[in-house]
């Protein structure tokens, strides 16, 4: 068994674990989301606070750019002058088509906007008016831009895919790379009440998961040589 085989089954099996287990524990999130909690609707921080508005607005300009110079990186590499540029445009497509399958298709436009559940700060729990509902359980307490899962994370989780399609030693660098930041995204997320610690969790896995199918289509369709670890 390659490592990149013994790496994804260990990804599943963490994934379905934890599942079972927020959905079988949902107090685990209301647990970390009350050690951000100061009561009568105050959390550790606010938003626009500075320490939290600067990665909480930049993340997302980030993430536009780089999908807008991926893009002009990808067109220019369809033109012989930019011999450059033409050797690594299948890399350029993958990491377009990895940001756009995760991040964006999966994440924003389907679990966000149909998963129905609420933010930490909107729940009764912490002072709001909506119900708290566990992960993996479809509600009726949002209806667009919901909690379940963090975009913010799940863009940050993203630079994993630059090391995807490298050397095993390389590949791990930027998987370790990625649950660090992601992490750090997840503080900034959930110490103002935006969301719970599953959503920033699986928004991890969301972009993981988005990726390796992003690969597999590429190497289906011929774009990639076959995986040879």
């Amino acid at each position: 068994m390659t490592s990149r085989a013994t790496e994804l089954r260990i990804a599943l099996a963490a994934f379905g674990l934890l599942a079972v287990l927020f959905v079988a524990f949902p107090q685990i999130d209301l647990w970390a989301s009350g050690l951000f909690y100061r009561g009568d609707g105050q959390w550790l921080f606010g938003r626009e606070d500075l320490i939290l508005a600067i990665p909480y607005r930049g993340l997302p300009r980030l993430g536009q750019g780089l999908l807008v110079v991926l893009l002009i990186l990808l067109v220019l590499g369809l033109f012989k002058r930019f011999n450059g540029l033409r050797a690594k445009r299948v890399l350029f497509g993958f990491l377009l088509a990895g940001a756009v399958a995760g991040p964006i298709l999966l994440v924003d436009n389907v679990l966000k906007e149909h998963s129905g559940r609420t933010r930490p700060v909107n729940t009764t729990v912490f002072g709001g008016p909506l119900q708290f509902t566990p992960a993996f359980i479809p509600a009726d307490q949002c209806r667009q831009n919901c909690s379940f899962v963090s975009g913010h994370v799940a863009t940050a989780a993203f630079i994993m895919a630059f090391g995807w399609l490298g050397a095993p030693a390389l590949r791990r660098r930027w998987l370790i790379a990625s649950i660090a930041f992601a992490a750090y995204m997840a503080f900034v997320r959930m110490s103002p009440g935006g969301h719970f610690l599953s959503d920033c969790i699986f928004g991890w896995f969301a972009t993981y998961f988005g990726l390796w199918a992003t690969e597999w289509l590429f190497r289906h369709l011929g774009w990639l040589p076959p995986a040879s670890e």
